[in-house]
């Protein structure tokens, strides 16, 4: 059992994934062949939006990111009036890795330790539901594995409110002519809202279950599962955990949390499948000329990140070129093999942390499920689809997870050994290469990453200066990629003081408004809440008043665009976004400022970082997917 606020399960990682509309799903999709079909063929319903995996949203430009959260954030279900998990923002750290000295630099994901929290007492056996967003539920069709028309949380309060009327009414007893009535009801109700016809139960016989459990719960039977059924259907999936690597420069690696066996299955995932391996590919943009007959550049704003503007409008309007530049970080966690164009990605108990273990010191191999009668993958895995051809796994009946593997152990592994598996010649041929041809990191503008600033407090140092606009030239940051940002939650924004709206300041043919308001009063919200990662603002800081020994500070903040003010029906966050508004925010406390790396200066961004997948064997890959045996 878990109480509230525990975490469950072993953290993991998530995996940025960039630019996707732009080089994988545009508007072209489906005129494609599949070979140049969409990267979220399958991962359309496993993708976070940067914010949620927020600081993710700052390696770019607002929504030209989404992350894939592995383990939870990508077995869970969602259920609108049943959440009881939360995911916690991941941790950002190199693990080790430094673009002025490792091959490996930009060739993992920074962002690890990802924790799921509890958000309602959990007995034992209950199934995880976590919160997709009220757009995941309403827009995403069922054919695909959306949910379609799933009800909401006020849904079923409605329908507890219809189930206790009805019982008290004493006309819905049952018996025929009761039934015969209720289903008219249930049709009345379906044709006006088809959502709250679903939180009624079937037959007038359940209402009063329905009302003893509540219209959720008993939407659910299946809610809280017995530690028989759980034998029977399910599998161990917390066996490994992350840590520092015992390998130096390979990052972090996946350490066992108890003993094992040889022969032993050490965690069981289900794969996701892409039959053709280009769908990785990232291109660069066709140059475009702008109204002076010059090749459009991003424009840029003094010394600091502009997020929000004419880079925003920029990469909205570019256009794909047939360079490829590189490839998604997605790729460097999948399994493929040298003769296919299929990749496999599994995404469970934190495999994407084991380490590759030349032939000797590996103790881990990758296997098909050794059994089909009992676990996840008596239902979950299709070995018929591993008989299938690469142009048969791109069938539409196969756009779904069907597959599972298992991470076996090849010898007896102690608790808190590293777990390694050979990732086979073929990959370890394209990494040596990679680091005799490496070189290390070379530029008149230095990188220091942002995290490395705002840690210094942790070391007994000082807090890191936060500069006007007009001191940078004078006095830069220690790194060139240094930007700062504010913490302020535009959903909360009426809250906000506000000193003198609807200024207007003219920026080149344009009028930009400005609103000036002042920062959070101490008694009007909760800190904890607002200093958030997914409330991170890029900012220009222009001021610096001292009140009494402390240091507040004005800073600029643009609207944000990703924002939809039509969620909470704000009226000033309406305007505010469709007029591309300037927020002049006043009386900033410095602990509401963090430094921030500027779009697209990470280690994973960096030009020649490591993009090659983990190779499975001739013995476990099958051989009708071996398509590409001439490349």
């Amino acid at each position: 059992d878990y109480s509230v606020g525990e975490a469950f399960g072993s953290p993991d990682i998530m995996i940025p994934v960039f630019d996707r509309e732009f080089h994988h799903d545009g508007a072209d999709e489906e005129r494609l062949d599949f070979g140049e079909r969409k990267l979220s063929w399958i991962l359309a319903d496993y993708f976070f939006d940067g914010f949620s995996c927020a600081p993710i949203h700052l390696e770019t430009y607002g929504d030209n990111v989404d992350c894939l959260a592995t383990s939870v954030g990508m077995t869970a279900s969602s259920h609108r009036a049943l959440l009881n998990v939360a995911m916690e923002a991941p941790d950002i750290e190199r693990a080790g890795l430094n673009r002025y000295s490792n091959p490996g630099a930009g060739a993992i994901t920074y962002y690890h330790n990802v924790e799921f929290l509890a958000t309602k007492q959990l007995e034992a056996g209950t199934e995880i539901f976590l919160d997709y967003g009220v757009d995941y539920t309403e827009t995403r069709p069922p054919l695909g594995g959306g949910m379609g028309l799933m009800p909401l949380e006020e849904d079923f309060k409605w329908a507890d409110s219809i189930i206790n009327k009805l019982m008290h009414s004493g006309l819905f007893e049952a018996n025929d002519d009761s039934e015969k009535y209720y289903r008219l009801l249930r049709d009345i109700v379906r044709t006006m809202d088809r959502k709250k016809a679903k939180t009624l139960p079937e037959h007038v016989s359940d209402l009063k279950k329905a009302s003893e459990e509540g219209a959720a719960l008993y939407s659910d039977q299946d809610y809280i599962r017995s530690m028989d059924w759980l034998a029977e259907n399910g599998a161990c999936v917390d066996s490994m955990e992350g840590k520092l690597s015992t390998i130096q420069g390979a990052g972090r690696g996946a350490f066992l949390k108890r003993s094992v066996k040889k022969g032993d299955v050490i965690v069981t995932s289900p794969v996701i499948h892409f039959p053709y391996n280009n769908v990785m590919n990232m291109y660069d943009v066709q140059k475009k000329k702008n109204r002076n007959g010059k090749d459009d550049e991003i424009r840029a704003s003094g010394y600091t990140a502009d997020f929000y503007d004419g880079k925003k409008r920029f990469f909205k309007n570019r256009k794909k070129g047939e360079n490829i530049i590189g490839r998604q970080l997605l790729v460097n966690y999948c399994f493929g093999h040298p003769d296919s164009t299929v990749l496999l990605f599994p995404y469970l108990g934190n495999v994407g942390l084991i380490n590759h273990g030349a032939e000797g010191k590996s103790n881990v191999k990758v296997q098909w499920p050794s059994s089909l009668e009992r676990g996840p993958a008596r239902k979950f895995h299709r070995k018929d689809w591993l008989d299938s051809t690469t142009e048969q796994l791109a069938d539409i009946d196969k756009q779904k997870p069907g597959m599972m593997i298992e991470i076996v152990a090849t010898r007896d592994i102690e608790k808190d050994e590293e777990v390694f598996l050979d990732y086979g010649p073929a990959w370890e041929n394209v990494w040596d290469d990679h680091v005799r041809q490496w070189k290390p990191w070379s530029s008149n503008k230095k990188y220091v990453p942002a995290q490395d600033l705002n840690r210094t407090p942790l070391r007994g140092e000082p807090l890191e200066k936060v500069r006007l606009e007009k001191e940078l030239r004078e006095d830069p940051y220690p790194g060139a990629n240094i930007a700062t940002g504010c913490y302020l939650d535009f959903n909360h924004i009426n809250i906000l003081e506000e000193v003198l709206p609807d200024t207007e300041e003219e920026e080149e043919d344009e009028k930009i408004r400005r609103d000036i308001i002042n920062w959070y009063q101490p008694s009007s919200v909760n800190f904890e809440e607002i200093l958030t990662p997914a409330n991170i603002q890029p900012c220009v800081i222009i001021d610096r008043q001292t009140v009494r020994g402390k240091d507040y500070y004005t800073a600029l903040i643009s609207a944000n665009p990703i924002m939809d003010p039509t969620d909470n029906n704000d009226l000033f966050l309406f305007e505010l976004v469709n007029l591309r508004a300037e927020l002049e925010v006043r009386k900033i406390p410095r602990e509401a400022i963090t430094f921030i790396d500027k779009p697209l200066t990470s280690d994973v961004h960096m030009k020649g970082t490591f993009r090659f997948p983990i190779m499975l064997p001739d013995e476990v890959f099958p051989e009708k997917w071996k398509n590409n045996k001439s490349n």
